[in-house]
């Protein structure tokens, strides 16, 4: 009886680690305007690339994050975040590339 419960606990752990993002994680209701750029590395980590630019008095920065999900292929979505002096101010979906494309077979004349 211990030994069938141990099988169980251990295949329902590794079924639920299997799990697929199957949309952004940026889609979410989680990410508002208006939080600063400490909130959003602390809940979605460091972006992978960033850029700034500064007018007068006001700096603007844009994190990018890259990230892969799965809707019927693999895709890698990237994602720009915009911050005006420190504080969100928009979201912009980037660039989106599907990933692991078939191959493409050319015959030889």
């Amino acid at each position: 009886m211990k030994i069938m419960l141990m099988l169980m606990t251990a295949t329902v752990i590794l079924f639920c680690s299997c799990a697929t993002a199957n949309s952004s994680r940026f889609s979410a209701a989680d990410i508002q305007p208006g939080m600063n750029k400490q909130a959003v590395i602390a809940r979605y980590g460091k972006p992978f690339k960033k850029s700034f630019a500064q007018m007068g008095d006001v700096l603007y920065e844009d994190f990018y994050y890259k990230e892969t999900v799965h809707k019927d292929f693999w895709y890698e979505v990237n994602t720009i975040l915009h911050f005006e002096n420190g504080k969100l101010i928009s979201l912009e979906p980037g660039a989106e590339r599907k990933l692991f494309q078939e191959p493409v077979i050319v015959e030889k004349r």
